[in-house]
């Protein structure tokens, strides 16, 4: 007897508004895919009117968990813990995929990790960049995915960083796994503008990766050690911010580990009380414009830079208009915004893998609207937007996919 709640599929109303919003259905067009076809499935199911099945469970992962239906709902509902619930469920009743299955262990086991990101250095910037240019990951040829740091940012940065000047506050900074195995320069460049701007940034060399991974594909009982132990590293009354420069590590340490532990039957205090702290770290900068401003250098050399919304960080942290609103602060920088800047970009995690004809679709939908701004840059702040964006830009492409923090980095004066 299938014991699953489905709780959130009672407030449905069944209307279709997020069926305008929703970026699967829109290149599907099949009500099955749809959030609200989602919702009621998993009523039938928790119901015990509907059987498990693989194509149940297809369907099931034929959702970006963009947070696009939940934010736009009438009803209100909570589509999201609900689509994990459905997918723990038919992972236990299906199975996983292997490669899941090994992306979880690695997730969860942090020395294994680092030792699996130096053969993952070997195997990315050695063998398949020699051997195979031409092998593709989902929709994204393999030579276009990020080379892999020479060392771990978190090994390569002091645990603490003082600032320069007067130390306005502390802040704790969760570099997570992308920054640490792939994207350096963010990490670097996060650092760097912290410090001038008179943090004292502390980056916690036990943080784990943040779970997401994991819980957004159902598993949630594998990622509760994770959770708990950023939870008890990073719940400071002495810091002003914890900050983070990923998206979706944001999505996961502000709005998702409330949520997990709430599922998990385990008390969420202090994961409220961390969320009340984390801020993407662009939003850090708009908030306290008045610091970081006079520390910027005038520039005669403009460049159009164009900027993709990230759905963590638009639908689940509620972050709007701030990160646009401080690129046009920034000198030497021509804010051209895209028609489309707030769509999802057919990422998802795993999506543009599992389900690359949909992902495409998306992506290059994406990139057109971007081109036709002229922007020879495009910022994002979510390190998986950034993979599935620049992965899938043509070479001839003039359009360079890049972290906010590294444009606002560059427009520090010396």
């Amino acid at each position: 007897m299938n014991k699953m709640d489905a709780k959130e599929a009672y407030d449905c109303g069944r209307c279709g508004l997020c069926l305008l919003t929703c970026p699967v259905y829109q290149n599907k067009i099949e009500e099955s895919f749809s959030p609200r076809a989602k919702v009621q499935l998993s009523k039938y199911y928790a119901e015990n009117n509907l059987p498990g099945s693989p194509h149940l469970k297809d369907i099931m992962s034929q959702c970006l968990m963009c947070g696009t239906c939940t934010a736009n709902c009438p009803s209100g509902v909570g589509h999201e813990p609900l689509f994990m619930r459905m997918r723990a469920s038919m992972a236990e009743d299906f199975g996983e995929k292997w490669i899941m299955k090994v992306l979880y262990h690695f997730l969860t086991h942090d020395e294994q990790l680092k030792l699996a990101a130096k053969f993952a250095k070997f195997g990315r910037n050695v063998v398949l960049e020699k051997l195979l240019k031409d092998f593709r990951v989902g929709t994204i040829p393999v030579k276009q995915m990020p080379n892999m740091n020479a060392q771990p940012f978190r090994d390569q940065m002091p645990e603490i960083n003082e600032p320069q000047g007067s130390c306005k506050g502390i802040v704790l900074y969760f570099a997570g796994c992308a920054t640490n195995y792939a994207y350096e320069d963010v990490g670097k460049a996060v650092v760097q503008v912290l410090t001038r701007m008179g943090y004292r940034v502390e980056i916690p060399g036990d943080q784990v990766c943040c779970g997401l991974p994991m819980f957004i594909h159902g598993a949630m009982e594998k990622a509760r050690n994770n959770i708990l132990k950023n939870i008890s590293i990073l719940n400071r009354e002495d810091v002003e911010a914890v900050i983070v420069d990923c998206a979706t590590c944001g999505s996961a340490l502000r709005n998702e580990y409330s949520h997990v532990l709430r599922e998990l039957g385990l008390d969420t205090q202090d994961a409220q009380s961390l969320a009340l702290k984390v801020q993407d770290v662009s939003e850090f900068l708009y908030d306290r414009i008045e610091l970081l401003v006079p520390l910027l250098k005038s520039d005669n050399n403009i460049e159009k830079v164009t900027y993709h919304n990230p759905c963590h960080l638009r639908n689940a942290q509620g972050v709007k208009n701030k990160v646009e609103a401080l690129l046009t602060r920034i000198p030497g920088v021509d804010f051209v915004p895209a028609i489309d800047a707030d769509s999802c970009c057919g990422g998802g995690g795993t999506f543009f893998y599992d389900h690359p004809e949909v992902s495409k679709k998306i992506v290059d939908k994406k990139i057109f609207n971007a081109k036709k701004t002229g922007a020879s840059l495009w910022a994002t702040g979510c390190p998986g937007c950034q993979v599935n964006l620049s992965g899938n830009l043509e070479e001839t492409d003039q359009i360079r996919v890049i972290h906010p923090m590294q444009i606002v980095s560059k427009a520090l004066a010396d």
